[in-house]
């Protein structure tokens, strides 16, 4: 379905393991050959873990981003990032135009035709081990963007250098 305004539960998405999908923010103004809207994918790597903590928890609070798997915004050049950056250390001290993801969605502007900013959210439960010491080498997570109806078929069927 194509979400027409940012807010919470409307723009955003928690991604389930019970059902694996992607994402696509698209143009529709903008079709491929084939008249299908073209765009980008946003796909996790790998199933990131889900917050589990209530929302009014203050490290919630504190990182509203923590909340969802992709939130999608109107862009803004004054929503520079999704938290404010000494958030975790002071949660309970609202500051004047706060940099938080969740006052961001609230005010429910129209995302048709505007430029747009994907939040990506990608976590993963660590469980520690002797190897970690000194050095964790074992974690990863994260998420992939792809073209989306950009072109007419695989572009590795007809690559350019191939054609003599």
């Amino acid at each position: 379905s194509i979400v027409q305004r940012e807010g919470v539960g409307v723009s955003t998405f928690v991604a389930n393991p019970n059902s694996p999908t992607m994402w696509a923010v698209i143009d529709q103004k903008a079709v491929s050959v084939a008249g299908n809207p073209r765009g980008y994918a946003v796909q996790l790597g790998s199933f990131c873990t889900t917050q589990v903590l209530p929302d009014d928890h203050p490290f919630v609070k504190a990182v509203p981003l923590t909340k969802y798997h992709i939130a999608i915004t109107q862009q803004k050049d004054s929503e520079y990032r999704s938290s404010e950056v000494y958030a975790q250390y002071d949660a309970s001290d609202r500051i004047t135009n706060p940099q938080d993801l969740d006052v961001f969605l609230s005010d429910n502007e129209s995302l048709v035709d505007e430029d747009l900013v994907a939040w990506i959210g990608v976590g993963r439960e660590h469980i520690v081990r002797q190897e970690d010491l000194p050095l964790v080498s074992n974690f990863g997570a994260g998420f992939s963007l792809q073209p989306f109806n950009f072109f007419s078929q695989n572009v590795a069927a007809s690559p350019p250098w191939g054609s003599e």
